[in-house]
Formats: structure tokens, C-alpha cells, sequence
């Protein structure tokens, strides 16, 4: 049998951007709001804190193909860091 190595690829490539949009249409690692901020941490609901990304964090987004935009922020009260993204503002239209 004859696998074709192009098609494969192919499909595989399609696969894993289906998934990201998934991931991304479920709200995966993206920014949560509470009553206080508008970016809050997902351990103890406090403001979080925009900290400088790490080199793996740029190979992330790129892995991702920038479908994200992640961040990484910090939690000055428990100490969490992680990436999070957000949606693009998108202006209200009457």
C-alpha cells in the first residue's frame, strides 16, 4: 500500500489549525474579567500584572500562528504566571 507523504501532511497541517480555532472558540487560556479588573488571575481573582514575555513564549506564538497574541502576566498576590490573550476590541456599533 501506497501511503501518500504529501496528503498526510496535508491533513495533519488542517487538523492542527482546526484545533487551535477550537481551542481559541472555547476561550482557552483567555483573559478572565471579574467585579474588580478586567484581567483577572484564575487562582484567587486578583489583578494581574504584565510581566516580559520569555523566548519560549515568542515560539509559542509562532507555533500558534499567532492566532492568540498571548501575554504573560504575573499575580503580585499569589504568584501565578501564565499567558493569557485576548480578543481584539472591536467597537460598538449602533
Amino acid at each position: 500500500m501506497i501511503i501518500d507523504e504529501f496528503l498526510i501532511t496535508f491533513i495533519l497541517i488542517i487538523l492542527y489549525i482546526i484545533c487551535l480555532f477550537i481551542l481559541k472558540e472555547i476561550g482557552w487560556k483567555k483573559k478572565q474579567t471579574c467585579e474588580k479588573c478586567n484581567n483577572c488571575c484564575p487562582d484567587c481573582q486578583k489583578a494581574l500584572n504584565r510581566i516580559q514575555r520569555k523566548s519560549s513564549d515568542h515560539l509559542i506564538n509562532y507555533l500558534t500562528l499567532r492566532i492568540f497574541d498571548s501575554r504573560r502576566y504575573i499575580c503580585s498576590n499569589c504568584g501565578w504566571e501564565g499567558l493569557k490573550w485576548e480578543d481584539k476590541f472591536k467597537p460598538k456599533t449602533n
